[in-house]
């Protein structure tokens, strides 16, 4: 089966960057979905086709690692393809690379075959497959390692209130998965965010939320004890208490 690889470029505009005129993770996340939403457009699969199917795909997970961000006005591109199908689950990874062809981020990601009708997992047609091509190399070999959080360390973190807004919501009727990168990076400690940059993160998405709901965006140190710059992040919904999106994230100081 034919190997194919989609390509796309994006240049970095003055509302997607930070006081220090690079890309945010934000802009990076917005950049990687839009790819792989044109990719499906190019193989016959995009958003019209799979709403009138009454299907769609939803994010499960992500996976990111910079070895630096994109400033004002350069021009990257994105590189994605799919990394497998297995029964209603679908791997997609992304490298970022810049004009003189050097690979300045990777990511990957895995996403539900979803029916909008029933609202559960659909097995993915067979036709997917050929439709995308499948290369089973990787962009990021190895997870993050998951850390964990005593009741005691967890008094010690922050956290913050947030109203779901009617912008948060994107074409499934849920709040866009970005989104809740946005809620978690609102808590990290301003110390830590003012002088150092992200350069991993990993978030897992088990249950989406909608407008006019509220959630609790909560921000503990991995290892307190440890010099280092590691936080575990969870977003829950305020008033059921229930897991949105857990995520962990990698900083290091600014250069």
């Amino acid at each position: 089966m034919e190997n194919r690889k989609y390509r796309m470029e994006f240049e970095v505009h003055y509302h997607e960057v930070n006081p220090y005129e690079k890309a945010t993770p934000l802009t990076i996340l917005h950049c990687l979905e839009d790819a792989a939403i044109s990719h499906s457009e190019a193989v016959g699969q995009g958003v019209k086709r799979l709403r009138f199917k009454k299907q769609a795909w939803i994010l499960n997970k992500w996976q990111l690692e910079m070895e630096r961000y994109p400033v004002l006005g350069e021009k990257v591109t994105i590189e994605t393809w799919s990394a497998g199908f297995e029964r209603f689950y679908g791997t997609r990874d992304f490298l970022i690379i810049d004009r003189d062809q050097k690979i300045i981020g990777r990511a990957t990601s895995l996403w539900i075959f979803y029916n909008t009708e029933s609202k559960r997992p659909s097995r993915i047609p067979p036709d997917f497959e050929d439709a995308y091509g499948v290369n089973s190399l990787r962009a990021i070999e190895e997870s993050l390692e998951k850390p964990t959080i005593g009741e005691g360390e967890q008094e010690e973190g922050n956290e913050q209130i947030f109203a779901v807004r009617r912008s948060d919501i994107d074409t499934n009727g849920h709040v866009n998965n970005v989104n809740y990168l946005q809620w978690m990076l609102e808590v990290v400690p301003e110390d830590i965010y003012q002088n150092n940059h992200l350069t991993a993160l990993e978030i897992t998405y088990k249950k989406a939320t909608t407008y006019g709901t509220s959630i609790c965006s909560k921000c503990y140190a991995a290892n307190p004890r440890a010099n280092n710059s590691a936080y575990r992040h969870v977003v829950l919904g305020n008033d059921d208490r229930q897991e949105l999106a857990i995520a962990k994230t990698v900083w290091e100081p600014l250069k």
